[in-house]
């Protein structure tokens, strides 16, 4: 007969996700919680427009509220196995050294940023995304020091959706929502802070190389901004 898992266990290893936030971008802490990393493959760039970004990326606002609707234009991109949200209009536009940059003043675009940097980090090279995407502070320093300089290539992520816990306009604080079986819902959070920085979404790393702190929040269905299909 099998058994049901304890909650203390699930809690603990929601507990180990946030413990290992000093390591790595959203991909090592993806790899620690969503089982073992998959094989090496040769970093594959992800297809966005391919052009130089500039401090004025000239990308429309949209939605603005804690519960955006999808684009219309909305679609998936798919590379060894990953599939993440793009959209033409609201990000990314554009590309930096490769990576893919260039996203909406909204709660919309930092989501995009967010799930887009993971991909980066994945299928072109973890500690490149973790200097295009975060701030420039003595944290970012810490975090890229603790980052393999290649692609992480862990096993697939399913990025189920997101929640917007605040938006100023200047910052937007996301919580990244993945799909998991390691929790009781089903799901797991990531809380992401990105401010605002030279037309562009750059994330937020606290002086010890984490992106938050506290244990990671464990989403439940409904309680989210789903990619896919009606926000209510």
């Amino acid at each position: 007969m099998s058994k049901v898992q304890n909650p203390q266990t699930l809690r603990g290893k929601v507990a180990l996700w946030a413990s290992v936030a000093l390591v790595f971008l959203v991909a090592i802490l993806l790899f620690l919680i969503l089982v073992k990393p998959a094989g090496t493959t040769p970093p594959n760039p992800i297809a966005v427009e391919a052009t130089k970004a500039t401090g004025d990326c000239d990308v429309p606002e949209g939605d603005t509220s804690s519960k955006p609707a999808m684009p219309k234009d909305l679609r998936w991109e798919a590379d060894k196995g990953w599939t993440w949200p793009v959209s033409d209009t609201y990000g990314p536009t554009k590309t930096k050294d490769g990576f893919p940059v260039c996203f909406a003043r909204s709660p919309l675009g930092a989501a995009l940023t967010a799930v887009s940097m993971n991909a980066a980090g994945n299928l072109i090279n973890a500690r490149k995304a973790g200097e295009v995407y975060a701030i420039d502070s003595p944290g970012k320093k810490v975090l890229l020091d603790k980052t393999p300089d290649k692609a992480a290539g862990t096993t697939p992520a399913t990025f189920a959706g997101f929640i917007v816990d605040s938006f100023t306009g200047d910052e937007a604080s996301i919580t990244l929502v993945v799909a998991t079986a390691a929790t009781s819902s089903g799901y797991a959070g990531l809380p992401l802070t990105f401010r605002w920085v030279d037309g562009d979404w750059k994330l937020k790393v606290l002086d010890d190389g984490s992106t938050f702190v506290g244990q990671p929040p464990v989403p439940v269905k409904g309680g989210f901004v789903e990619w896919s299909g009606s926000n209510g």
